[in-house]
């Protein structure tokens, strides 16, 4: 990329910023609009697919030698913000020392800038792609991968040969991804005035019991992968009680497991009602869990040859598996397709204050891409 197509991606990414498309409440429609402008105006066609009032994804192709595709997937929702609790402007497109700043610029918009101007230079420079390329950015995937989800119904997914997802993995190449398991373990005793506690059965007690227990057996359960790693555990939330003056009849404690494995997915269950209903029993209290959220672990296998041809065009050696959750999570258990994680950006700015992306692997994100889409 010379500097004049360096810094029309700049802008591009900084018009992204700009658009406040926060989640909830979405409001996608917006920064899709401007996304739909933006191909127009380089001679692709696309169009809006609408999953609610307000909220829609995009879908666009360019016409390769083959019907069938290779999709270029990205989300165009971020999480929400507290502006007040940053030093940098979180809707501006601040660049400083390379790097620029803004909500989404690493989770994910900069890899959404990445396809939108590896689609763009592929027109203008007049590559025909082997297979037809098609662009799918999706609406809603930070709260519930409805949008991915909604376009996998609609058919859009029923022709794609490999899938390419541009979440930031600091350009490395994951061929997986950990599978995202969330429960929620619940107390249940019994209400009364705060002056007469005996009277009632408070919750919070065996429920902070639980946290302790539950954290110390962790760590004896799970084992490390060489190549998945371990499963992961945080206890996200922890709610107890309606006011001060009442004994709480009810706590809840909800935990976040990343699973490497169907096994590991049992044990997780089992970790959690077995310690539940023994602090349950020593409490004379009622437990229950319920699993509210499950995605299984994603895999594509190195010898696959679509990721071998990645793989060599991006001149990569080493495949990464991803901590986190993306769209694939949603898209490959039901079409069985091919894929990747491979983004500019680095995860470790996702949903944080001061969000940055280095623009030098925005540049080279796109030169990636349009290396393995024009072979």
């Amino acid at each position: 990329m010379n500097n004049v197509e360096k810094k029309e991606l700049n802008e591009l990414l900084r018009g992204l910023i700009q658009i406040k498309s926060v989640n909830p409440p979405g409001n996608e429609n917006q920064i899709a609009n401007f996304i739909e402008k933006f191909l127009l105006k380089n001679n692709i066609h696309s169009e809006l697919v609408p999953l609610e009032e307000g909220r829609s994804s995009v879908i666009a192709k360019i016409e390769g030698e083959k019907e069938r595709n290779v999709t270029l997937c990205g989300h165009i929702d971020t999480v929400r913000v507290k502006e007040e609790d940053w030093a940098k402007p979180a809707f501006q497109g601040l660049i400083e020392n390379g790097k620029m700043y803004g909500r989404g610029a690493s989770d994910m918009k900069g890899g959404v800038a990445a396809i939108l101007y590896a689609a763009a230079l592929l027109k203008r420079r007049g590559i025909i792609p082997k297979k037809t390329v098609q662009l799918v950015l999706t609406a809603d995937e930070e709260w519930g991968y409805r949008g991915a989800k909604n376009l996998v119904e609609e058919g859009y997914f029923d022709r794609t040969d490999f899938l390419i997802i541009t979440e930031p993995s600091n350009l490395q190449v994951s061929s997986g991804e950990k599978g995202e398991l969330w429960i929620r373990a619940k107390f249940y005793g019994k209400s009364a005035h705060g002056s007469t506690p005996e009277a009632g059965i408070n919750t919070i007690i065996p429920g902070s019991e639980f946290v302790v227990n539950v954290t110390e057996r962790y760590e004896k359960i799970f084992e490390a992968d060489p190549f998945w790693g371990k499963t992961s555990m945080n206890i996200g939330q922890f709610h107890g009680g309606v006011q001060v003056n009442i004994v709480p009849n009810y706590s809840e404690i909800e935990l976040d497991f990343r699973v490497i494995s169907e096994e590991d997915k049992e044990k997780a269950v089992e970790l959690v009602r077995k310690t539940g209903k023994e602090i349950a029993k020593n409490y004379k209290v009622r437990f229950a869990e319920d699993i509210f959220n499950y995605h299984p672990p994603i895999f594509t296998s190195l010898d696959n040859p679509y990721v071998e041809k990645f793989l060599k065009a991006s001149g990569i050696k080493e495949v990464i598996i991803t901590k986190y959750c993306t769209d694939g999570a949603t898209i490959i258990p039901k079409k069985k397709i091919p894929f990747i994680i491979f983004g500019p950006g680095n995860i470790a700015q996702a949903h944080q204050n001061d969000e940055y992306i280095e623009l030098e692997s925005l540049y080279r994100a796109v030169n990636t891409l349009i290396d393995f889409l024009k072979t």
